[in-house]
């Protein structure tokens, strides 16, 4: 049999296979002297060393070592699997043979593909492995950073609870001094009333008799000193002077028993308390405030039992509250904000709601403002402490829950929620 350019058979085969073999890119065959100089290189082996007249740079086994080693007849001087690249790192690794060819050394190289499938799944299994790492990673950070953020706020609490106590004791200093002298005074101006009383009643006794008794020259001078010291004004205006400061001794002595209670360094850290008083000592507390942008409060208060809770720590909560609602409408103007005070009974709870009409917040705002440190008002002006601490007070100490509403353009309303009995 003879193909069809009159060649052999196996002739033709042999010319068609080294074709073949010449283009293919799977197979890598090159001649290589033992420097490394190439003799012939087909296309995939070209392609591995990146130049048609690249040296051949074999890793293991060398060149060297190859060109050294004698084999058996017929046999090849090696056989497995040849790593190309340079002394820094490897470029390629292949399963092939070497031959002699003379003194030069014939290369025959494939990419074995159970190689490189076992070299997929390492890499799979690797990367793998760096995923989890990364996941684990990612959850330590979580992890620290919640801790991080746990040491913040109870950082915050700490400095909190200092702050308190150094001011609870300088009010209730405040009010011990105050109220001395304060029980002094108000003792000596009903004492002044009196006497004032007596001398006018006396004067008017004396007065009666010189007019009804006294010579004509006498009654001429006390007429003349009625007259002067206008006896009847001056006996109206004197009772309304020491009724006025009474009155005004009465208001700084019930300041400085709000102030007491607000402070209450003098009772017990929990016990039973009426949630109305509380509120009204922190209302007195937050009056200047009020007053200056003259914000209306209404109250609605329904009728609640005593509640055992930490009466300093909720008094401190609804003085936060009140004074965001206060800074909330100050853009209202002045006589335009209004606070909404609202308590109600709801079987096994009570809840508290704080509504005011200022600028209200966005949803972003709305979710933050119980972090620690976050605030929306310029620097110098909050330390962004408020709301987280009174979020703690009322969660962490009470078992209850603070939350909050929010439209904007429209206010705010904060919502207290404490259970009647609470568990331990």
């Amino acid at each position: 049999m003879t193909t069809p350019s009159g060649q052999g058979l196996s002739g033709w085969v042999a010319e068609i296979t080294g074709s073949f073999l010449m283009e293919s890119t799977a197979i890598a065959v090159g001649v290589f002297a033992p420097d490394g100089a190439p003799r012939l290189q087909n296309r995939g082996m070209r392609r591995l060393l990146g130049d048609a007249g690249a040296a051949a740079r074999l890793v293991s086994p060398t060149l060297v070592q190859l060109a050294a080693t004698r084999p058996s007849e017929g046999a090849p001087v090696y056989r497995g699997i040849l790593q190309l690249g340079d002394l820094r790192s490897l470029a390629h690794s292949l399963t092939g043979e070497v031959w002699r060819t003379g003194d030069d050394l014939l290369i025959l190289a494939e990419f074995d593909v159970i190689e490189l499938e076992r070299v997929i799944a390492e890499v799979s299994a690797l990367n793998s492995e760096i995923t989890n790492l990364q996941r684990s990673l990612v959850h330590e950070q979580k992890a620290l950073e919640r801790s991080l953020e746990q040491l913040r706020a109870t950082q915050a609490m700490l400095v909190h609870s200092e702050k308190m106590n150094a001011l609870g004791k300088l009010a209730a200093g405040m009010a011990h001094e105050i109220n001395n002298p304060l029980a002094f005074v108000r003792s000596n101006v009903h004492t002044l009333g009196g006497s004032l009383e007596r001398l006018i009643a006396a004067y008017r006794a004396l007065d009666g008799a010189v007019l009804h008794g006294a010579p004509g020259g006498v009654r001429e001078l006390a007429e003349a000193l009625r007259e002067e010291i206008d006896l009847e004004f001056l006996s109206e205006d004197t009772g309304d002077l020491v009724k006025g400061t009474l009155v005004g001794l009465s208001r700084v002595q019930k300041i400085v028993e709000h102030l007491r209670t607000f402070a209450r360094l003098d009772r017990a850290e929990e016990e039973l308390s009426d949630l109305r008083e509380i509120l009204a000592s922190t209302l007195e507390i937050a009056g200047p405030a009020l007053k200056r942008g003259d914000v209306q409060v209404t109250v609605a208060w329904a009728d609640l039992k005593e509640l055992r809770c930490k009466p300093a720590e909720l008094g401190q909560v609804f003085l936060n509250l009140i004074i965001n609602a206060v800074q909330a409408v100050e853009p209202r103007g002045r006589g335009n904000g209004r606070i909404e005070i609202r308590a109600r009974d709801e079987g096994p709870r009570v809840v508290i709601e704080v509504e005011d009409n200022g600028g209200g917040m966005t949803p972003d705002v709305l979710g933050r403002i119980f972090d620690p440190f976050f605030t929306t008002k310029p620097v110098g002006q909050g330390t962004g402490l408020g709301l987280t601490i009174s979020h703690k007070i009322i969660v962490d100490q009470h078992g209850g829950a603070l939350s909050a509403r929010s439209t904007p353009g429209v206010g705010s309303t904060f919502t207290i929620v404490l259970p009647k009995e609470r568990d331990g």
